[in-house]
């Protein structure tokens, strides 16, 4: 009798476990934490995407590597292709750097009319600036508030977005190089409008210029005519990166909201984290640390000589920025890549340790950032995107 019975509690135990197994399998973003196993091809790559426009290089600052690409759902209206022009009076992150954005657009598009690159023909026109260089804002701007923040409310959009933000070192890359707008691409082929940036890299504009561009450019996706043109409800944007754009994506939301668009209501909704530092102190010099090499890489993003003298290393540190205001994260990390485990894992605790809801996964192997995308993790990205900005 006895037996019988430990068979039957068995039994059920089995399928209770296997019912938990079959709907993890079915919910990429369920578990919390997750050990993976890569396929060796980044799946955005090996599509082709129809009906995906790409509005290029248009400007949202007045230097050279402050532009962005735009990649459009197929549902797109086909005004959606043309560059939005600035509001008269801006916005209150508006800048009087945004002059020098347009003068840049109207010098690209020659005459003024539009041109540029994309399966549409697209192109680039006058578009204005975020925030001034040092971040603060200027002006007659500062003053303009509430009105700017109704009608930024009326110019909202119907669609979500994602700011894409490369990798490289902070010292190189493209917003154009195959990968990344092949993941541009698929991200919109999944309904999301997609801005793709290029920012200041060092060691010519060490940190914090690429942040700042970042933040620039995330300000000018929250401007009325930017959410208007391209239909982005600006309750509904998210951040990615990857590697050295990982760092700056979580660099973006864990300082979110310090910035004057948070305190209107426009803040960053979702988070994905491909690689990215998270400590750049002395910590990340350690023994179990990242090599010699990528410690130099890091010095000369910070601008310092050394990481005992370096207080930047500390500013630039997703690590030590989180609050319970931040965002929802998404963190890729390879178990044997050369950005140590230990520094995604060490920053998803920290997010955990103030309540920032974290979806961790751990890829076996080496693939670093992107290169992680294979069909299964890309789908667990547009998951997690989907269920936290529709």
């Amino acid at each position: 009798m006895r037996s019988g019975r430990r068979t039957l509690l068995a039994l059920v135990a089995a399928v209770v476990a296997l019912g938990a197994v079959a709907s993890c399998s079915t919910d990429p973003v369920g578990d919390e934490n997750r050990t993976v196993t890569a396929g060796p091809v980044i799946y955005p790559l090996s599509l082709r995407y129809h009906g995906i426009d790409v509005v290029a290089d248009v400007p949202y600052g007045s230097d050279a590597l402050q532009r962005l690409d735009v990649c459009l759902p197929a549902d797109s209206a086909p005004d959606t292709t043309r560059t939005p022009t600035p509001t008269p009076g801006g916005t209150a992150s508006a800048t009087a750097d945004e002059v020098g954005a347009d003068a840049a657009g109207a010098d690209a598009a020659g005459d003024g009319s539009a041109s540029g690159v994309g399966s549409s023909g697209a192109g680039v026109a006058a578009a204005g600036a975020g925030a001034a260089d040092d971040g603060t804002v200027t002006g007659d701007a500062a003053g303009a508030g509430a009105g700017d923040a109704a009608v930024a409310e009326a110019a909202s959009g119907t669609r979500p977005a994602v700011l894409m933000i490369h990798g490289g070192s902070w010292s190189h890359g493209d917003k154009a190089t195959a990968a990344y707008r092949s993941v541009c691409k698929y991200l919109a082929s999944e309904g999301f409008v997609t801005f793709n940036v290029d920012y200041r890299l060092a060691p010519t504009d060490p940190f914090p210029a690429g942040l700042d561009d970042v933040r620039r450019a995330l300000d000018w996706v929250f401007r009325p005519t930017t959410l208007s043109t391209y239909d982005v409800d600006s309750k509904r944007v998210g951040v990615f990166g990857g590697s050295a754009g990982g760092n700056l994506a979580a660099m973006l939301a864990v300082t979110d909201h310090d910035s004057t668009a948070y305190a209107e209501g426009d803040r960053i909704r979702a988070v994905v984290d491909l690689s990215g530092p998270t400590n750049l102190t002395t910590r990340s010099t350690e023994a179990d640390g990242v090599s010699a090499a990528f410690q130099r890489k890091q010095l000369l993003y910070l601008g310092c000589r050394t990481y005992s003298d370096c207080p930047a290393a500390t500013r630039a540190s997703p690590e030590y920025h989180v609050t319970s205001d931040t965002a929802p994260f998404f963190i890729g990390h390879s178990t044997d890549e050369f950005i140590p485990l230990w520094e995604s894992q060490e920053f998803a605790a920290t997010l955990r340790r103030h309540d920032v809801p974290v979806t961790f996964v751990a890829v076996e192997g080496s693939a670093h950032s992107i290169a992680q995308l294979d069909e299964a993790m890309s789908k667990r990205v547009a998951s997690f995107l989907r269920e936290h900005l529709d």
